[in-house]
This record gives C-alpha cells, structure tokens and sequence, in this order.
C-alpha cells in the first residue's frame, strides 16, 4: 500500500507498509522509537504509494501529517487492507466532506466506513 524509504547517519532502510515488523526495519538502522513522519536533520523521511495505480494509497499519502507517528501510519494500512467493501470513491467523498488530515482521524472514517457497508449488506439480507 504504502512505501517508506528511510535515511539516516546509521543507514537507510525502505519497506511496505502495513508490516508486522515496523520497529524491526526502524531498529536495523538504529531508531529505536516511534517517529514522527516529518524529516528532521537526523532523519530524512519519505513516503509514497507502492503503485501507482493504488488510489487509495494516493489520497493517504496526501492525507497525513508530519505529526503522525509510523506507527499509526501502520496501523491505519492495515486497518484499510482488511476494510470490507470500502471504495476509493466513498473514502475520497467522506474525507473531502469532513475535511480529514492525519492518521487517527482517517482511521476513525475508514471503520465509520466499514461500518455502514457492513450494516447496508445485513439489511439488504
């Protein structure tokens, strides 16, 4: 879903997310902390969707702020690979209606999101 390429004066290191081994790719270049996704002098920082196509991911990537954590980054992909029956269309609509920035925020309209998919199919049974 999402690319992170991370630099620093230990190394670099570039991975997908969501992955169950965040704090292990942070580790290996020696940051041992959940960071922010702003670069700093110490850390250079960059993101993108893992293809060009994954829309979803685009209008992600232009959604987060420099405050949110990885981690949350992380748990927001994860939370939009296992989302049922979401689309790029209804995610745009409802981020660009409540004007969402940030990760915590948009995982809070992703599972709103899921919620009435998930109620509109059990009323259609």
């Amino acid at each position: 879903m999402i690319r992170f390429f991370i630099k620093n004066e230990h190394g670099s290191t570039k991975f997908d997310m969501p992955t169950e081994e965040l704090f292990d790719h942070l580790g290996c270049i020696g940051i041992l902390e959940d960071i922010p996704l702003r670069s700093s002098e110490k850390i250079q920082l960059e993101y993108y969707p893992t293809e060009a196509s994954d829309k979803i991911a685009e209008i992600i990537c232009d959604r987060l702020s420099p405050e949110d954590k990885i981690s949350e980054v992380n748990a927001l992909c994860e939370r939009l690979e296992n989302a049922w029956k979401i689309s790029f269309a209804d995610l745009k609509t409802a981020l660009d209606t409540l004007d969402i920035h940030g990760a915590k925020q948009i995982c809070e309209v992703v599972d709103n999101l899921e919620f009435q998919a998930r109620q509109s199919m059990n009323m259609q049974l």
